[in-house]
């Protein structure tokens, strides 16, 4: 079974109507196996001068995955030559036939970097040697390496993004409350594709409270200081989904230099400026003070149990202790002067717990 990866760059017109489409697909020889078969884009736009046209019919699709799929292999058997990089197939009805032009699709190619001498004493791993299991996300991986899983983080578009993840990574390998880097993942040409660290269940917190508030309700005795380690080394991103828990109640920080921002969780003002700063880089928004905002409502969604947060936090769990409560409104006032450092947060949980 061939594997697709669909990637849709979409054009509108003037009456909003969709007249261009870009669906990249991979062909695997081996849907398991990374670069295994060939990579191709699909592109077609409306065509005015034949209503009945393909490419008018995909544009309209509601199924428009599995429409495209249908269209590629009907032209497949057509294409003599492929690109080794990435084939684009421009789809045109002319005289009611479908015709193709295929040219090498150069805006998609991915420019992997290579591994730099800082990070050279990590082990580098063959990307033919995982197994694909599932996706999880963008650009993320369920993969299986030497029997077993792993969860791998696939360099993104954002290339200087895995580079300085990595680094940071790598930096923060001696603490407890960072996921671990198993290897780095490369191509044929020693390139970076990206890197593997352990998978995690049951998972993130935010997929555990979903589960437990819409399954049996609240877990009695739920505590929130196994998370509590986690704080010394946000990342911009702070979140429920960002921290894993182990099969033993340990918690793991992960997603360093997010390439956006969670609007449920950011601080007002951090989500203020990245709307009006379109030509700056996100990470140089980041404060602490910003952090500890986001801090505050992962400690009260902890401690509610909850995964959806609430704006101000509202308190209904009568067993948390009023300290908890005051720090927690502490870090999510509006002035981010008014807030407490992430060490006197470090200091009153280790003191309070």
């Amino acid at each position: 079974m061939p594997m697709a990866v669909f990637k849709s760059i979409l054009s509108l017109d003037c009456d909003s109507r969709l007249i261009a489409n870009l669906r990249k697909q991979t062909l695997e020889a081996d849907c398991r196996i990374y670069d295994s078969g060939k990579k191709l884009t699909l592109f077609y736009q409306r065509n005015p001068d034949d209503p009945n046209a393909i490419e008018n019919r995909l544009l309209e699709s509601d199924i428009i995955e599995g429409d495209a799929w249908d269209a590629l292999y009907d032209v497949l058997p057509s294409i003599t030559h492929f690109y080794p990089t990435i084939t684009c197939i421009t789809l045109h009805t002319i005289d009611g036939k479908a015709t193709t032009t295929v040219t090498e699709d150069t805006d998609e190619i991915r420019h992997y970097p290579s591994v730099p001498q800082n990070l050279s004493h990590i082990l580098k791993v063959p990307i033919t040697e995982l197994e694909n299991l599932k996706d999880l996300s963008i650009d993320v991986d369920c993969v299986r390496w030497q029997g077993q899983t792993y969860t791998f983080k696939r360099t993104g578009e954002y290339v200087d993004g895995t580079l300085r993840e990595l680094t940071i990574l790598d930096k923060l390998s001696f603490s407890p409350s960072i996921i671990s880097l198993a290897a780095i993942i490369v191509n044929e040409d020693q390139l970076i594709r990206g890197f593997i660290m352990p998978f995690m269940l049951p998972g993130d917190v935010e997929n555990i409270f979903c589960s437990i508030e819409n399954d049996r309700g609240p877990v009695e005795d739920s505590s929130a200081t196994p998370l509590f380690d986690c704080i010394s080394a946000y990342n911009g991103d702070l979140k429920l989904q960002n921290i894993l828990l182990t099969p033993t109640g340990e918690a793991k920080l992960i997603d360093f230099l997010p390439m956006g921002i969670s609007d449920h969780f950011v601080a007002p003002e951090l989500l203020e400026a990245s709307k009006n700063s379109h030509c700056v880089a996100l990470d140089s928004l980041f404060t602490g003070p910003a952090d500890v905002y986001s801090l505050g409502l992962v400690l009260w969604a902890i401690a509610e149990e909850k995964y959806r947060v609430e704006r101000p936090p509202v308190w209904r769990n009568s067993r948390i202790p009023l300290w908890y409560i005051e720090l927690v409104e502490r870090c999510v006032v509006l002035d981010p002067e008014a807030r407490p450092s992430i060490q006197e947060i470090c200091y009153c949980l280790d003191r309070e717990t």
